[in-house]
């Protein structure tokens, strides 16, 4: 990846907005075509919602974009958040339902923990792209 965005906002779903109007400048920057655009917006709004959940958190949102050679990832870190994990986002079911709506706008996806926080990163390849 040949540049790099880095975006912190407040754990709220309301700011969510900021983190799907950033992709769609880079991603347009970066010469994806509008259905790319628009799924990248859905996917980051997807990604974003695993961890802030319904109510919000507490703590940043912290997401970094990176893009180049044909490809975007971005990569949210909830950080500062409840201590317990993840509990207490959503049941189950809305999350498998998450995991598929991702798998058909993104090429691959994922979330984890890492001493920081929670992290939840997708990578989506341009139409056409060598690489």
């Amino acid at each position: 990846m040949s540049e790099e965005v880095e975006l912190s906002l407040p754990a709220k779903p309301e700011l969510l907005s900021l983190a799907r109007l950033t992709v769609a400048a880079i991603a347009s920057r970066a010469d994806f075509d509008y259905e790319e655009i628009e799924d990248l917006r859905l996917a980051i709004d997807e990604l974003c919602s695993h961890l802030v959940g319904h109510q919000g958190r507490p703590g940043q949102l912290r997401l970094r974009y990176q893009w180049g050679d044909g490809a975007l990832e971005v990569s949210c870190l909830l950080d500062g958040g409840a201590p317990g994990g993840l509990s207490g986002r959503a049941e189950p079911d809305e999350g498998e339902l998450s995991d598929r709506i991702l798998d058909a706008l993104v090429d691959e996806h994922g979330h984890d923990s890492e001493d920081a926080g929670h992290r939840a990163w997708l990578r989506k390849r341009r139409r056409g792209a060598t690489h």
